[in-house]
């Protein structure tokens, strides 16, 4: 035993001495201890639920450890348990939709699902001889609730990471009980005791590589593969990827979605104090920052239904993190090269995606679209890309039928950053089962994406037409607009909006008979449906001279 594993267990041992039974064991360990109010119980098996790890991976009002600067909760278990990961089954929209997908192709279908939004569920049955579970199985299961949790990711071994075979949940689970970490020489002694693994420093964990084994999919209808999420494949081919030896613009995906928090020890005693271990430097939060705030506001506001565990001031915090990803660190936004001649305004509106991936990426249903003001003082010259209460934009009939505009003339013209997939038929749908080609495919593409760079068939854009200024890390839209009179106190403002959950895509789910899809409806139509502010910029046209 080492040096830093016995400083770990003295306080332990002074705890087992010196306190009550009662205190001793307030953690439960096994199913036949109490529960834990508003806690999952804990499973002895090859995966254990997070509660476990909370036992000393979560914040006590009595320790320093997992606090950054302003005394905020920075610990692993507290900020998972308020994260989509965290709530990855209890997600009404993934359970909607899997439903809706359910009707279509048969429970068979669930398998794909199950395996990324219940991975130790689905791999406690596959690592056991069983088979993999269906939807109603799991609504009481201990593993599923707990989403992609803690045991799940750092048990994940380094085999095969980055290779087709552990895509769309497919990785190489381990089997010695290890729990994978990027620091060296971790304590090993507490987590052996309570929980019976043995912390393992791995740099495979920092990889982007570990984060494709779920956020690569692909899916198969009529014999065609379909790439549905591909937000690694996307990082390969910018300049964001480290694959090939890290430069002054690589980033992983933990650099960008897993921030800092600043020097701290990881864990503390059973017993709510310190821990005598090391302090970590380059500790990560377990935030999972991303783009879904409309999704957390959900969860929260509809906790009880739910069952969501996380506190909601928790998923208040997670929701406002989300959104200052998205308004700070998305894209960058200018207004050029505005003039007024012969009674036309034109000028151009440039987006720069700051992103290691499209912009939007991931689910098929993400979009983000402008919306473009021409004022004189109070009046309203020119408008395209307003919304109304149900987030709809307004002009647009039919939202998965708009083409890609690199020319804006009249408000109906709303330029629309999004993949449109075909069925069969070659009808846009949001079956993700029926999704065998794409008909658009104009997100915003990464800095560094060549079109002799590796994935292009995955990560192409489809339906440019001539575009030529629709390049890697960007694209100008021009904007031809009638005014009357010259430029004379002539304001340009430019919005950048983005949604997770589309109103087209909810309609799809109103007729259909099953109970998730009713419930999330109803869920859906409560909130509010106002898109996400990612960008914002104004400025005044120069007079006519």
């Amino acid at each position: 035993m080492t040096r830093t594993e016995l400083r770990s267990l003295v306080p332990l041992f002074l705890l087992m001495v010196c306190v009550s039974p009662t205190l001793a064991i307030a953690a439960p360990q096994d199913e036949s201890q109490a529960d834990s109010p508003g806690l999952l119980k804990p499973l002895v098996d090859h995966f254990r639920v997070s509660n476990d790890c909370a036992l000393c991976h979560s914040q006590s009002p009595r320790a320093n450890a997992m606090r950054n600067a302003m005394g905020d909760d920075v610990s692993p278990y507290g900020l998972w348990s308020a994260t989509m990961m965290g709530n990855a089954f209890r997600d009404p929209y993934f359970q909607a939709q899997m439903q809706k997908e359910t009707l279509t192709r048969g429970e068979a279908v669930q398998v794909l699902c199950l395996r990324c939004h219940t991975p130790m569920a689905y791999h406690h049955r596959v690592m056991n001889g069983e088979k993999p579970p269906r939807l109603a199985d799991l609504f009481d299961d201990r593993l599923a609730q707990d989403g992609v949790s803690c045991t799940m990711c750092h048990q994940i071994t380094a085999e095969g990471l980055g290779e087709e075979r552990t895509f769309s949940g497919r990785p190489v689970m381990g089997k010695e009980r290890k729990i994978f970490g990027p620091f060296e020489n971790p304590a090993t002694g507490p987590m052996r005791m309570h929980v019976k693994y043995t912390p393992t420093h791995a740099p495979h964990v920092q990889t982007s590589a570990l984060c494709a084994t779920c956020h690569t999919l692909s899916t198969a209808h009529a014999g065609k593969v379909f790439p549905e999420q591909s937000p690694y494949l996307e990082w390969r081919n910018s300049e964001f990827n480290d694959e090939q030896g890290a430069t002054a613009t690589s980033k992983t995906c933990q650099q960008c979605h897993m921030p800092k928090t600043g020097p701290t020890r990881m864990a503390r005693n059973p017993a709510g104090v310190d821990f005598l271990i090391d302090v970590r430097e380059d500790f990560r939060a377990h935030a999972f920052v991303g783009g879904n705030s409309f999704m957390l506001d959900l969860l929260r506001e509809n906790r009880d239904q739910l069952g969501v565990t996380a506190e909601p001031a928790a998923l208040a915090r997670m929701a406002a993190a989300s959104r200052r990803q998205l308004g700070e660190d998305t894209v960058k936004m200018s207004i050029r090269d505005a003039e007024v001649e012969e009674g036309v305004l034109t000028f151009d509106t440039v987006i720069e995606n700051l992103t290691g991936h499209k912009f939007p990426t991931g689910y098929p249903s993400r979009r983000a679209w402008l919306r473009v003001q021409v004022r004189r003082g109070r009046q309203v010259l020119f408008e395209t890309g307003a919304y109304d209460d149900e987030g709809r934009i307004l002009y647009v009939r039919d939202e998965l039928a708009q083409p890609h505009r690199s020319r804006v003339e009249k408000p109906s013209d709303v330029v629309i950053y999004e993949m449109v997939a075909e069925d069969p038929e070659g009808k846009p749908t949001t079956h993700l089962t029926k999704m065998t080609r794409k008909h658009k495919d104009n997100r915003l593409l990464p800095r560094g994406w060549r079109r002799n760079g590796p994935h292009l068939d995955e990560t192409a854009p489809v339906g440019l037409g001539n575009d030529v200024d629709f390049v890697d890390g960007r694209d100008k839209v021009h904007f031809h607009v009638p005014i009357e009179g010259d430029g004379n106190g002539i304001r340009i403002v430019a919005w950048l909006y983005y949604q997770s959950v589309p109103p087209a895509w909810v309609d799809a789910l109103r007729d259909v008979d099953a109970e998730a899809c009713r419930d999330f409806v109803k869920m859906y139509d409560a909130a509010s449906k106002a898109p996400e502010t990612v960008a914002v910029v104004a400025q005044f046209v120069q007079a006519s001279k």
